[in-house]
C-alpha cells in the first residue's frame, strides 16, 4: 500500500480563504499548497477558484450583506464572526458526516468550538486540530484533540496557566522566499513610483487600526521628525479604523502614503523601503514581520517576549508604548546606514521561517493525530 493512501486524510477549513488577506488565511493556504503533496487533503475555503479538492462552501460571511441588513448574530447575543463560522460550520457538516476525514484542521476559534460540540452530538470519528493564532488567554481555548501553537511565547503563557504541554505543538508559520523578488531593483522601482534615491522611506505594512495594530502611534512618530521622511502605510481597512487615512494625511501631509497592494507586490515595497517598525505590542504571529526581515529589510518591534523569540536580536527591540522613542530610533537610521544594517536578520528569517525548513514538522504532527 502506498504511503499516501495510509496518511491521514486531512481537511483544513476557514472560511476567510479566497476571501481576505489576513496572516490567518495566508498561513491555512500557503500551509495546504505545502502538504497537499504528501497528504490527501481538502480545503474548505470561502471563496476562489473550485477544484476537486479546494471546496467552496455557501456561509454567511462576517462582512457580507445579509449579516449587515439581517443581524442574525444579534439574535444570539454573538458576534459576526460567530454568525459566520456557525453557518460554515454547518455547510462543512455533511462533508464530515460523510466520513472522509481523519483530520480537520481549523484556526478560527468559533469554528473549532463549534466543530467539537458538533462531533460529540453527532458521534463523528474525526480528530480535532486547532491552530492558536489569535493570542487570545488560554482559558479561552477551544476545546480539541491537539494545539497547535505558533509562538513560543504563546506556549509558555499556556503552560503557566495549567495547560498540558503534552497536549501542545509549537510550530511557527511559514513564508514563501520565491513570493518575495521584486519585480525590479531598488532604484528601478523607487523611480517607478516618484521617490527620491535618498528619501528615508518607513514602511508599514499591517491592517490600519489604532487597537491591535496602533497605527495612529507609528503617524504620531514619524510626525516628530526632522527633514523629510515618507511613511508608507500598506494595509487594509477590513479590522480597522476608516479614518486613519485621513488623520495620516492631516498629521504629515506629503510625507504619506497609504495603500493595499496585492499580496504579489509586497516585496517591491519592501525592496524600496529602509525600515519597516511595527507599532503592536502584541502578536499571535507576525508574518508581514518575518517577510520583511527574510527580503533583508530592518524590521523593528515591541521589546515583548514574543518579539524577542520571533527576532532574536536586541538591536531590533524599543519600547513601543514610550512617546518618542521610535522617532529617535528612526532619526537615527536616518542618519547613519549602520544603524539599519545591525538590525537586517535575512539569514535568520529565511533559515527559521522558509516552508521548506518547517514542511517536516507539520507532516509529524498530522501524522500524530492518528496514532
Amino acid at each position: 500500500m502506498s504511503a499516501r493512501r495510509i496518511a491521514p486524510r486531512v481537511a483544513i477549513a476557514c472560511p476567510g480563504i479566497g476571501l481576505v488577506q489576513r496572516g490567518f488565511e495566508r498561513l491555512f493556504r500557503d500551509l495546504f499548497d505545502e502538504m497537499r503533496g504528501d497528504f490527501p487533503m481538502t480545503l474548505f475555503k470561502g471563496g476562489g477558484e473550485r477544484r476537486p479538492d479546494e471546496i467552496v462552501l455557501p456561509f454567511l460571511a462576517r462582512g457580507g450583506r445579509t449579516l449587515r441588513y439581517l443581524p442574525l448574530h444579534r439574535l444570539m447575543g454573538r458576534t459576526p464572526m460567530h454568525a459566520e463560522c456557525l453557518s460554515f460550520a454547518l455547510a462543512l457538516l455533511p462533508h464530515l458526516i460523510a466520513g472522509r476525514y481523519d483530520i480537520v484542521h481549523v484556526i478560527d476559534p468559533p469554528l473549532a468550538r463549534l466543530l467539537f460540540h458538533l462531533r460529540r452530538t453527532l458521534r463523528l470519528k474525526f480528530r480535532l486540530l486547532y491552530t492558536e493564532g489569535t493570542a487570545m488567554p488560554p482559558r479561552d481555548y477551544p476545546p480539541c484533540d491537539r494545539l497547535h501553537q505558533i509562538s513560543a511565547a504563546t506556549l509558555a503563557d499556556a503552560v503557566a496557566q495549567g495547560h498540558d504541554p503534552a497536549h501542545m505543538t509549537l510550530i511557527p508559520c511559514g513564508y514563501r522566499p520565491e513570493r518575495f523578488t521584486p519585480s525590479a531593483n531598488r532604484a528601478t522601482l523607487r523611480a517607478r513610483h516618484g521617490i527620491a534615491p535618498d528619501r528615508f522611506v518607513i514602511l508599514a505594512v499591517a491592517a490600519l487600526n489604532r487597537g491591535h495594530k496602533r497605527t495612529h502611534h507609528l503617524i504620531d512618530e514619524v510626525a516628530r521628525m526632522d527633514g523629510d521622511p515618507l511613511l508608507w502605510l500598506d494595509g487594509s481597512l477590513d479590522h480597522g479604523d476608516p479614518d486613519l487615512p485621513a488623520y495620516a494625511r492631516a498629521r504629515l501631509g506629503g510625507r504619506v502614503r497609504v495603500t493595499h497592494v496585492p499580496t504579489g507586490e509586497v516585496a517591491d515595497l519592501f525592496a524600496l523601503a529602509d525600515v519597516m517598525p511595527h507599532a503592536a505590542t502584541f502578536e499571535a504571529f507576525g508574518l508581514a514581520i518575518v517577510e520583511a526581515a527574510a527580503a533583508g529589510l530592518p524590521v523593528i518591534t515591541h521589546d515583548a517576549p514574543h518579539f524577542r523569540w520571533l527576532l532574536p536580536n536586541i538591536d531590533n527591540w524599543i519600547d513601543m508604548e514610550a512617546p518618542g522613542a521610535l522617532a529617535a530610533l528612526l532619526a537615527r537610521m536616518t542618519a547613519d546606514p549602520a544603524e539599519r544594517t545591525r538590525r537586517i536578520l535575512r539569514d535568520h528569517a529565511r533559515a527559521t521561517y522558509d516552508w521548506a525548513a518547517l514542511r517536516p514538522a507539520y507532516a509529524d504532527l498530522y501524522r500524530s493525530m492518528t496514532r
